[in-house]
């Protein structure tokens, strides 16, 4: 959206790929812009109720009897913009505006015919053809309520403008607007009416009126909107009623692109035809040079990259030229400005060893200096390690070739201004590394004031040889081709100074203005201020036009820090300063002030010897607002500003442009803090005429260099844009542009053109006029002025007339033009001498021929005068040199400096047979129509008669391509023919998917069929080998994919339905172990509930039965489809295998025992879960348990075991245990072979050891495994002592007696 003041319009642009430029009201020395709008009369070519259609850049303006309708569309520009293979709709919106209880059938009255003839051939129908259509550039509407006309016409800045005009006692409280169709009716800032619709917003600037004065000067009258609901109509102030009433209200519109690449913006100028020029940095390909540009390759690292633009059109054709320029190094511009050969002068910061040069050059060669880093960044890419030099180049006016190009400089560093760490710093700004100035001269010669480092920098014929310390400005002279130094010379004292900025005076001496830190600077007696002050100071010198001497130098500054930064001159030759101040800078009453702020504007006398007068202007804050970009002093002393400040510029200890002031009907009267800001002051700056910000949604700045403004009131502004696409830069409604995408992740060059509009009258050279041809129109330009003078009359809504009769024949009379705005007055004169008007006749012999007719002769009477028009050669009208159609044949006769003009009509006939035809089958038969009506038709499926009609009626199975001819007979015997092709195409083919039922899961491209053009979601291509299908990007869901397959022209247009499913979580229980054995039919369950089972003994609803005698496990898989989502979960069933186990039992002491109490072992399974039972009525879980039968007894032990989680078990019985009774030891034995009693029984169980003593303590005896055998051996009779020990640790001893 765009808001801005009546008088002004503005141009804005994203570089990179093109820039854009509005038509604007210009400066005499300026060609009058071209007028593009066009009101074209409905005869037939659209529906009923148009009148009239007008094409706007985005859509057309249909007027119609009570009102008019704006239809937009949605831009397209294939420049920019990759054609897109799938059509798609474009985007339009229709608002109307229909005025409130307005007379009916309101008459529309064109004026002022443009000469442009179309045809309309809409159709196979001729009744639908409309014919040499003509159209006008102005529109009225008649009376739409009593006494209130409305104007409509293309205004100075080639916008859509409307005006009601109120006649003396008309009621101007019956205009009233209702708007039918916008999204939104609202008042913006300033009391613009903002027209919402779904493309933009379109904006009807703040209304103006007025009454013309006995003068005719314009007599303002406060107007403005007032919105009820839908209906808009105007409040105005008080006016004299009895005098006519002017509302002005302007309708502007907007346009669109897009663009690629990386560069930043640094300065930018203009040439004499209102083009401009903007140069900046590019780091890489992708800048949009053009072909046959003098360089379109990328030089490397930093390159610089320079642009033209035709400010006078939109879209595409405004990039006349683009460039690289620069070596294999980093190259920087510092300043532009363009010759009075259309040559454009470039100044330029090089590190390039290789920076191209010319043949013949001053100097070829790179001096270089040492490592330097211009920004401080810390990054390689910025560093140039071999130093830098200055570069002059001159472009040819096409931009395709080098006219000059020479290095400048010594052995150190040349123009860069950099940080020294010194208390006073004279870069105070991001981007002052690069600024410096190059102006040139009536001769083309070239100046340039830059800075130097170097003590052996090239001087001569200079005012200062030597260099002062450190960094030193540097001003010199050379000659247009760059061959050679005029002059050349420092400019300094003994710590760093820089020299920014040039003018020439009438006599060619040269202004120069920078910042110094020295304290000894150069200066004259009788200068404004000669001593130096502290910090920086500011000063500006006049040099004499051989550069030989210094004729005049001042400082200026406070205690603080100070720098001049721009230079202007007037046109009685005072000196105008635009600069920076942190101290009290002086400041004169009556001008404009801002009190305490940091940018001054001190006007000096030519000398330097006294101030004019000075002020201060900003935002009162203690830092400095912006660093200031271009300056402008006027002709009538109006005094122009721009610059920027904000985030970039904070690291300098600046500020932002918050708190700036702004003017009503400012184009941005608001900030972000980080935007562009332009200032017009009055005369001497006697106060504030205008100030609004300009910029987008980043923080818009300059990264060196700097921009102008020309005499005429505009500012050509190079701009470096950042945020990547997110970022916005303002594009109004009006403005042309070439580009509004920033297409590159950080920053693009933006340049704007803004116009002040000052105004200076322009009405052509003195003329006679005819007495008896009626009144003569008077046009002066800018249009809006009044005439005055004898025999003048009309008004500027009705348009001024001289009738030569008030004057009578033979008489002069003097007329003035006399243009104004809220600025200054432009007043010119115009003699026109009445005379007698020849009696002339002229009359072609036909009105009509044919086109292969013979030249016709043209004769009139009286003879001798001129006859022009389309096809006219000398005497004679030649029909094949001019074509078919109605054609204006003029006869011009001219006597006593009184010209007289006849125009008459010649139709040359060229029968029409339309357009090729493409047919697609199968087909009706198609109307075939023919200009001029009433021809015959003949060829292969023609049918019908003239009477009838004639039609191409092909049959179902015809293909190919058909002659049909058309025959026009004249009425004079002419005969013209005409041919067209009939295409008749197949019908194209109806493709069909294999599959239409799809898994998010599914990541895969599936091929779609070839042969058509497929769009939807989840589509993609075309690629190898066509079109494509990915579920996973289609996501979940039913999806129309559309397709469109093609025969020739003709469309087969479908859609096919899929559906993509998401996969389903399937959950199973845990697998499962049958016990040995199982046969049962076993049920299988799954969630969600609807899938279906496979795998071996299972059926498909789930059922799960093992056959005998199987043993293992299955897999089985659960497979459920969820909208063509295929998902599947596996679990197992299987048959336990029996376990072998063989449980035994043992005695644990020995083999043999038996004896109670009788520890028995168990043993011989190896499952981890089992129960044993001793048979005597205790158990154990014990994998291998020691039981101790105590009681002597028959016992019969078992295992169950258990496994399969204890789903199954297995009961094996052990074989018996019998315990014995224990025996109780003798204390007697009878050994005499009778069996009974004859050995010493001491045990059933294991055997013990046996030591027998005599009872002398004599061993007698011994066994270590007794076993019942000892029978007193030769032992005689007797008592004994014997000493048992069993196995398990237990001991007996007694006495024993043995008896014979």
């Amino acid at each position: 959206m765009f808001s801005s003041a009546s008088y002004r319009s503005l141009v804005a642009c994203w570089l990179l790929l093109l820039t854009a430029v509005a038509a604007t009201t210009s400066a005499s020395a300026a060609p009058a812009p071209a007028q593009h709008l066009e009101f074209i009369p409905n005869q037939g070519q659209w529906p009923q109720p148009v009148r009239y259609m007008a094409p706007l850049v985005h859509g057309r303006m249909f007027l119609e009897a009570t009102g008019w309708t704006y239809a937009f569309s949605e831009p397209i520009d294939p420049h920019t913009k990759p054609a897109d293979p799938h059509p798609q709709d474009i985007r339009a919106h229709a608002v109307r505006m229909e005025f409130v209880n307005a007379r009916p059938n309101l008459e529309l009255r064109p004026n002022t015919p443009s000469g442009e003839v179309r045809n309309y051939l809409l159709g196979n129908d001729p009744k639908n053809w409309a014919q040499q259509v003509g159209s006008f550039r102005e529109m009225r509407y008649l009376g739409v309520w009593p006494g209130i006309d409305v104007r409509l016409y293309e205004n100075a800045q080639q916008q859509l403008e409307y005006d009601y005009e109120v006649t003396p006692g008309a009621d101007v409280s019956l205009i009233q607007q209702r708007y039918t169709g916008a999204e939104q009716l609202s008042l913006g800032k300033g009391g613009t009416l903002q027209i919402r619709t779904s493309l933009g917003t379109v904006t009807e600037l703040v209304p103006r009126a007025w009454q013309l004065g006995a003068g005719g000067e314009r007599q303002p009258v406060s107007c403005r909107y007032v919105l009820r609901g839908q209906e808009v109509s105007f409040a105005l102030g008080r006016y004299d009623r009895a005098r006519p009433l002017l509302i002005d209200p302007t309708v502007v519109f907007s346009t669109f692109t897009g663009a690629s690449a990386d560069n930043w913006g640094f300065t930018a100028t203009y040439d004499q035809q209102g083009n401009m020029y903007s140069g900046g940095i590019a780091f890489g390909l992708g800048y949009p040079t053009t072909a046959g540009a003098y360089s379109t390759t990328f030089g490397g690292n930093i390159d610089i990259a320079i642009i033209k633009y035709n400010t006078a059109t939109t879209g595409a054709a405004s990039r006349v030229w683009a460039t690289y320029l620069g070596g294999s190094s980093s190259d920087y511009p510092q300043s532009l400005v363009v010759n009075n050969r259309g040559e454009l002068v470039i100044l330029s910061t090089t590190g390039s060893a290789n920076y191209p040069t010319t043949t013949g050059a001053y100097d070829r060669t790179f001096a270089g200096g040492p490592s330097i880093s211009p920004y401080g960044f810390g990054d390689p890419l910025y560093t140039i390690s071999q130093g830098t030099d200055l570069a002059i180049t001159s472009l040819n006016a096409s931009g395709s070739a080098l006219v000059g190009s020479t290095y400048l400089g010594g052995t150190s560093t040349e123009g860069l201004n950099l940080r020294t760490g010194m208390t006073a710093e004279l870069m105070r700004n991001y981007g002052d590394q690069f600024r410096g100035d190059v102006l040139v001269d009536a001769n083309d010669n070239i100046y340039i004031a830059s800075n130097t480092a170097s003590p052996d920098f090239p001087t001569r014929n200079n005012f200062q040889a030597a260099r002062g310390a450190g960094l030193d400005a540097v001003v010199c002279k050379l000659t247009p081709t760059l061959t050679d130094i005029l002059w050349s010379s420092y400019l300094g004292g003994g710590n760093p100074d820089a020299a920014y900025s040039l003018q020439l005076d009438a006599a060619g001496k040269l202004y120069v203005c920078g910042g110094t830190t020295s304290v000894n600077f150069p200066t004259t007696a009788g200068a404004l201020q000669t001593a130096h002050r502290g910090d920086v100071d500011g000063f500006v010198v006049r040099i004499s036009a051989d550069g030989s001497k210094m004729e005049r130098s001042t400082l200026l500054g406070t205690a603080q820090y100070d720098q001049a930064y721009f230079v202007q001159l007037d046109a009685n030759g005072d000196v105008y300063l635009l600069g920076q101040s942190l101290g009290q800078y002086p400041v004169t009453t009556g001008r404009y002030i801002n009190p305490n702020s940091r940018q001054f504007i001190h006007k000096l006398n030519a000398e330097l010897s006294a101030t004019e007068f000075s002020t201060v202007f900003g935002s009162g804050r203690p830092t400095i607002d912006i660093s200031p970009t271009a300056f402008l002093v006027d002709q009538c002393n109006r005094i122009y500003v721009s610059g920027w400040g904000g985030n970039t510029n904070s690291g300098y200890g600046n500020g932002s442009t918050h708190n700036l002031a702004t003017t009503a009907g400012a184009v941005q009267p608001t900030t972000d803090g980080s935007d562009f800001y332009l200032m017009q002051l009055a005369e001497d700056a006697t106060h504030l005429e205008y100030a609004t910000f300009f910029g987008g949604s980043s923080s818009e700045h300059v990264d060196g260099g700097t921009s102008r403004f020309d005499r005429r009131g505009f500012v050509y502004h190079a701009v470096c844009a950042c945020g990547g696409s997110n970022a916005t830069f303002p594009i109004p409604p009006g403005a042309g542009t070439y580009s509004t995408r920033n297409g590159y992740s950080n920053c693009n060059n933006a340049a704007f053109k803004f116009d002040f509009e000052p105004q200076r009258a322009v009405v052509g050279p003195d003329r006679d006029v005819c007495l008896g041809v009626g009144l003569e129109r008077l046009d002066g330009s800018p249009a809006g002025g009044t005439w005055a003078g004898p025999g003048v009359s009309g008004s500027v809504s009705t348009g001024y007339f001289f009738d030569p009769a008030a004057v009578g024949l033979g008489q002069s009379a003097t007329l003035t033009y006399t243009v104004y705005n809220n600025l200054c007055q432009s007043q010119t004169s115009l003699r026109l001498t009445v005379v007698a008007a020849p009696t002339v006749q002229f009359e072609p012999p036909q009105t009509e021929v044919c086109l292969n007719s013979p030249a016709m002769p043209l004769t009139a009477t009286p003879a001798g005068g001129i006859f022009s028009g389309p096809g006219v050669v000398r005497d004679s009208f030649l029909p094949t040199a001019v074509g078919p159609g109605l054609h204006t044949i003029t006869y011009t006769y001219t006597l006593g400096g009184c010209t007289v003009t006849i125009n008459r009509q010649v139709s040359v006939v060229q029968a029409v047979a339309g357009p090729d035809l493409s047919i697609c089958q199968p087909s009706a038969p198609v109307r075939l129509g023919g200009l001029p009506a009433g021809g015959t038709w003949t060829g292969q499926h023609v049918t019908g008669s003239a009477a009838t009609g004639y039609f191409f009626a092909p049959p179902p199975t015809a293909q190919g391509s058909f002659v049909l001819n058309y025959s026009y007979t004249t009425s004079s015997g002419c005969v013209s023919q005409r041919a067209l092709q009939a295409y008749v195409y197949p019908a194209p083919y109806t493709p069909t998917l294999a599959r239409t039922n799809f898994c998010t899961t599914e990541t895969a491209p599936v091929y779609l069929p070839g042969g058509a053009n497929w769009s939807g979601r989840g589509v993609q291509g075309p690629g190898w080998p066509g079109f494509t299908f990915t579920p996973s990007l289609a996501g979940p869901g039913q999806h129309t994919l559309s397709y469109i397959t093609v025969s020739g022209p003709c469309e087969n247009r479908g859609t096919v339905v899929v559906s993509v499913g998401t996969p389903q979580t399937l959950t199973l229980p845990p697998d499962t172990l049958l016990c040995p054995g199982s046969t049962q039919p076993f049920r299988l369950r799954a969630q969600p509930l609807g899938g279906t089972w496979s795998g071996q003994y299972v059926t498909a609803n789930g059922v799960f039965t093992p056959p005998p005698g199987f043993v293992g496990t299955a897999t089985l898989t659960y497979t459920f489809n969820n909208g063509g989502c295929v998902s599947t979960a596996t679990r197992w069933v299987g048959v336990a295998a029996m376990p072998a186990f063989a449980p035994r039992w043992h005695a644990a002491n020995c083999p043999t025992d038996r004896q109670a109490p009788l520890q028995v072992q168990f043993s011989g399974v190896d499952a981890s879960d089992a129960l044993w039972d001793f048979g005597d009525g205790t158990t154990s879980t014990e994998l291998r348990p020691t039981h101790v039968y105590s009681q002597p007894g028959r016992y019969q032990p078992k295992v169950i075991m258990y496994f399969n989680g204890r789903l199954c078990h297995r009961e094996l019985q052990l074989a018996p245990i019998e315990v014995l009774e224990t025996k109780p030891i003798p204390n007697i034995i009878t050994p005499n072979a009778d069996n009974k009693n004859d050995v010493f029984e001491v045990s059933a169980g294991c055997p013990p050891s046996l030591q027998v003593f005599s009872r002398w303590g004599k061993k007698v005896y011994e066994d270590a495994a007794y076993r019942n055998t000892w029978g007193g051996g030769n032992q005689p009779a007797g008592t004994y002592y014997y000493l048992l020990r069993y196995v398990d640790g237990r001991t007996a001893k007694g006495w024993l007696e043995i008896q014979r």
